[in-house]
């Protein structure tokens, strides 16, 4: 198996999903066999195995972490973007001209890559189409950006000279597979392979919990198209139970927005805004959820674009799911079978499902069990498997 350089523009540690998903990534390859180089910044004085196992993860035999330095020893601002961009660069393309593969996220890495002559050695993975992305990003994450037109183009033609140029591209939904093919046009070694979670190999069902008030729990970050203000909203109508947030920052807005969300909703006695949750404590949180809420508002990315890792891991869980019914969680769920799918955006038809599960154990023990005995479809290794295959498959 042809050896891989993963590389990402991220902190590492980086507790947020995109941090997680590249280290589970990476360490899911190693440990199925391909000998893998992880590319990260280096943002903490700590050694690598201990900022591994801020993910769970010990020593992983095959993978290598590297740290480039972006910034001066003494901390002085030096474009660190640029900075990671060029080491990545210079990097990635000696590590093809050994014959290894580039895997990354990056959309501008890879097409900085394609230029170099070498893109049969390239696997680009896409998790959003960054040109419909970037139009709604201002309302995605309420920062009141206005897209321009000429911000838009570049990432069109980035975006297409990717998907025309690179080895192999790995799409984290059929939607985002699907708009690349109908903007771009057909490509070969395109393949699906939607985000993951950790799933033990002893496992058995958990059963639901019985914690006083029951637990309705969001996890993940906050930013508005996340849709944690409107489970706020939707708690008002389910007294009986106690609202749990893991995530947001301390002083940043996303998080002040949704605690004002809460004390004007009048739920701030039974509600628990506990800030961003260390990844291996994750899972003990959810396990303690009678219900595990994913409320994506509706949008172009949300539409077909998004594999939320939070819906995964209360599969693994073994917990009841509410999701917003969208075709990128159809792509997974089943409304009834294992989850309740509710009309994105909408609180009322949120507080009714959430009362549904909560007064329903024998409909949340059926969601609950179906979600559970499929999450091993979701796992990273099963994630990594695939990536395997598409990589084997390549004509590189």
């Amino acid at each position: 198996m042809t050896a891989v350089l993963l590389a990402a523009d991220i902190r590492f540690p980086m507790q947020r999903a995109n941090g997680v998903q590249t280290v589970k990534t990476a360490a899911a390859l190693a440990r199925r066999g391909t000998r893998t180089r992880l590319l990260v910044r280096r943002s903490d004085p700590r050694p690598t195995p201990e900022l591994l196992a801020l993910y769970g993860l010990g020593p992983e035999e095959g993978l290598e972490v590297r740290r480039l330095r972006v910034l001066h020893r003494k901390g002085a601002f030096r474009l660190p973007r640029a900075v990671f961009l060029a080491q990545a660069l210079f990097r990635g393309a000696g590590w093809m001209r050994q014959g290894g593969l580039v895997f990354t996220r990056d959309l501008q890495l890879a097409d900085l890559l394609t230029r170099t002559g070498l893109a049969g050695r390239l696997v680009y993975e896409a998790h959003a189409v960054e040109a419909v992305m970037y139009g709604e990003r201002g309302t995605l994450y309420g920062t009141g950006e206005v897209a321009t037109e000429t911000k838009t183009a570049r990432l069109f033609r980035r975006e297409r000279r990717v998907w025309r140029r690179a080895a192999g591209f790995v799409t984290t939904t059929a939607g985002i597979r699907e708009t690349f093919g109908a903007e771009h046009g057909p490509r070969a070694h395109a393949a699906v392979v939607p985000n993951g979670c950790d799933v033990p190999e002893d496992r058995r069902f958990p059963g639901l919990s019985d914690e006083v008030p029951p637990r309705v729990v969001y996890a993940g970050q906050l930013y508005p198209w996340k849709g944690a203000d409107v489970l706020v909203e939707a708690m008002r109508d389910v007294p009986e139970a106690r609202l749990v947030i893991l995530g947001g920052i301390e002083g940043e807005r996303d998080l002040l927005r949704v605690r004002a969300a809460v004390e004007a909703a009048g739920v701030l006695g039974r509600a628990e805004l506990r800030g961003t949750v260390p990844q291996p404590q994750v899972a003990a949180e959810l396990a303690r959820a009678a219900v595990v809420v994913v409320p994506f508002l509706r949008s172009a990315m949300t539409e077909r674009h998004t594999s939320p890792l939070k819906a995964f891991e209360a599969m693994a869980a073994g917990r009841p799911l509410v999701v917003s019914d969208l075709p990128s969680s159809r792509e997974f769920l089943r409304d009834g079978e294992n989850a309740l799918l509710v009309p994105p955006g909408q609180p009322e038809p949120l507080a009714e499902a959430l009362r549904r599960i909560l007064s329903d154990r024998g409909l949340a023990h059926r969601l609950a069990c179906t979600a559970y005995a499929e999450a091993p479809a979701f796992s990273w290794d099963a994630r990594a498997r695939r990536l395997r295959e598409l990589f084997e498959a390549l004509p590189c």
